[in-house]
């Protein structure tokens, strides 16, 4: 199971309907699915995510899949005639076939709480900050 931040899933919802809205009459499963892979890569580029240049191999990794994203999505897109090409739908079958989860706000939240807590530790008394020095500093 791979997490990412759940902004980059309000990102890539907006964005695949952008291009889905773009779009005239019939989607092709092939062009749908490798425009989907760029979406994402774009996006975790865009976010400046840890590994953002390996985000598809860690997807299809995650997902243990037998093909590539790209392969595995155009072979649903033609398994099911009836798929609905939306931005929530896409994302929803990537999730599914990765084993992707999305963090919440409040554990973005919490983690940043953590680290300031870290922090903390090194200088628990907060002398450090009282006289404007860093506690990380060379003397």
């Amino acid at each position: 199971m791979i997490v990412l931040p759940h902004e980059m899933r309000d990102t890539l919802v907006e964005q695949v309907n952008e291009y889905i809205d773009s779009l005239n009459g019939v989607p092709d499963a092939e062009d749908v699915a490798n425009r989907m892979v760029e979406i994402i890569e774009a996006v975790a580029d865009e976010m400046k995510l840890d590994g953002a240049d390996e985000i598809i191999l860690k997807l299809e990794s995650s997902g243990q899949l037998d093909a590539s994203l790209q392969e595995m999505l155009e072979d649903e897109f033609e398994r099911d005639e009836e798929f609905e090409f939306t931005g929530e739908d896409l994302v929803g079958l990537i999730e599914k076939v990765c084993e992707l989860e999305w963090s919440s706000k409040e554990e973005t939240d919490d983690d940043d709480d953590e680290a300031e807590d870290e922090e903390d530790e090194d200088d628990p008394d907060g002398f450090f900050d009282e006289i404007g020095g860093d506690d990380d500093e060379d003397m």
